[in-house]
């Protein structure tokens, strides 16, 4: 079970960080998400005293599941204004011509439309929030103050310092299975190893705290990963990273020995060599396995 003081937490770092990116919205959307963050934050002190009644008063815990429904909404909405920038940079080039635009006009993507939308929709979640933090108040909540974090700060900057590792114990994981193999699917539908160009990013989305690092380790170690592929390579990247780091860390995991610090254009060199060792030997096995099973 999802703790609601968690998944609060996780939404208002993802506001502020949201906040500190200035992404360019209307502004009735954008106010309607500076009160929605103002709301949240006046519940968000008194869910650990909630947390802790819901055992006993059944009311507690249902006001506890409509908080998380909304908290996911809200959540959707970031995914979804991410995605818009991402997209912005994709579609950059094809401003320029005459097709990309009116394509561009005519899309739910196009800056009135969506923001229009996205007023409307971050309204309705604002406007249900508002109703469930007056709800609150005939349970008697206690508030207790968040000292822990700073919601001003962007939430790259709080949890820069978080690393994982690979390692999991599989036995303890239970209900992933169809995950797991979903993730199997995507990763190896239509698997052109011969073809350099093919490379394939799979994205695991949601909250903090509802098990998606746990999954990557779990597809990361199954057998199928090993029979399947040649190298692997475990690399945490924080939301705020070095470039030079993250390519030192990728050669020593692809490796397995420590690579000296140098300069970026040696690193680079470095890693496209490596790379290239298991890229050759990956092709040289592919055409292998083609000549016998073709019997030339």
């Amino acid at each position: 079970m999802e703790f609601a003081a968690i998944i609060a937490e996780n939404v208002l770092g993802r506001l502020a960080s949201h906040a500190s990116q200035k992404v360019s919205l209307a502004w009735g959307a954008q106010l309607e998400l500076t009160k929605l963050t103002e709301t949240l934050s006046t519940i968000n002190l008194v869910l650990q005293d909630a947390e802790k009644k819901q055992v006993k008063n059944p009311l507690i815990a249902h006001w506890l599941g409509k908080l998380k429904d909304v908290c996911y909404d809200v959540d959707d909405v970031l995914d979804e204004l991410e995605f818009r920038k991402l997209r912005k940079k994709v579609l950059a080039n094809n401003h320029g011509r005459v097709k990309g635009q009116v394509r561009h006009f005519f899309s739910r993507w196009n800056p009135t439309v969506f923001n229009f939308n996205m007023g409307h929709k971050v309204k309705e979640i604002r406007e249900r929030l508002v109703e469930i933090d007056n709800e609150k108040r005939q349970f008697a909540l206690v508030e207790m103050p968040k000292m822990a974090e700073d919601h001003s700060v962007p939430q790259g900057m709080q949890y820069n310092q978080r690393e994982t590792d690979s390692l999991v114990e599989a036995s303890e994981v239970i209900g992933r299975d169809d995950d797991k193999e979903l993730i199997f699917s995507h990763l190896l539908h239509n698997i052109d190893i011969s073809n350099e160009e093919n490379v394939s990013v799979i994205s695991i989305l949601g909250l903090g705290g509802l098990g998606k690092t746990t999954l990557a380790k779990l597809v990361y170690n199954d057998s199928v990963v090993e029979e399947k592929f040649e190298v692997k390579m475990w690399v945490c990247v924080s939301e705020n990273f070095e470039v030079k780091s993250l390519i030192l860390k990728i050669i020593n995991a692809a490796t397995d020995q420590k690579c000296e610090d140098e300069s970026l254009d040696r690193m680079k060199r470095r890693l496209q060599d490596t790379l290239r060792v298991y890229w050759s030997n990956t092709r040289k096995m592919v055409g292998f396995k083609k000549s016998v099973m073709c019997g030339s």
